[in-house]
């Protein structure tokens, strides 16, 4: 598949965590030191609202993409594997959905995460967009509006206007954005799923 991220080489660099990852069943010391190496990682770091943030609804931080690739460069993992595995182009009925399947392993290749990202035009991101609308809704619908997702103020230019919700007609310039989302969620759940730091994190969705 086009743009797929790119699998590192393996490299020699070793850190204590990535030790024991590599080491097999861990005992209650290793996995002491493995819980505080995570915390101290986290704060030391990754970045608030660059590596991670808050989503609305959700209790824990979200990890994004930067914050998993310094986490894998961190610990030594390996991209295993980060291929498509499932696929549909509906160009008449304008979907397309994609399935991504990430492993991580460790520097000495055991498994340690496997995680499937899937993301697809019907999502609100690409589906809808905004444009300019002619007519303003008065106030009480323009909250209604807001509410549900369907209307927002933007400035355009130097002028704010009101812009409403519409299908987007040209959901096929999308595809290569809907396939990195599909590959980042693969990735990221992977990684969350190998360092054991769901308690910590949620996906960025």
């Amino acid at each position: 598949m086009e743009n797929q991220m790119e699998k590192p080489k393996n490299t020699s660099n070793t850190n204590d965590a990535s030790v024991i990852y590599a080491s097999g069943s861990k005992t209650v010391s290793e996995m002491k030191k493995w819980y505080s190496d995570i915390q101290k990682l986290g704060k030391e770091l990754l970045k608030l609202n660059i590596d991670y943030g808050f989503i609305p609804g959700f209790k824990k931080p979200a990890l994004f993409k930067s914050g998993a690739e310094k986490i894998k460069k961190a610990l030594n993992f390996q991209i295993e594997m980060l291929d498509c595995v499932k696929e549909i182009n509906d160009y008449k009925g304008n979907y397309f959905d994609y399935t991504y399947k990430c492993i991580i392993s460790s520097g000495g290749g055991e498994r340690l995460g496997i995680c499937e990202g899937n993301a697809n035009s019907r999502e609100s991101r690409f589906r809808y967009i905004f444009k300019p609308s002619l007519k303003i809704p008065d106030k009480e619908n323009i909250n209604i509006l807001k509410a549900e997702g369907k209307g927002k103020w933007g400035m355009i230019g130097d002028k704010w206007v009101w812009l409403e919700r519409v299908i987007n007609a040209d959901i096929y310039s999308l595809k290569n954005s809907i396939q990195k989302v599909a590959q980042k969620r693969a990735f990221v759940g992977a990684v969350l799923m190998a360092t054991g730091a769901s308690e910590l994190f949620t996906h960025d969705f």
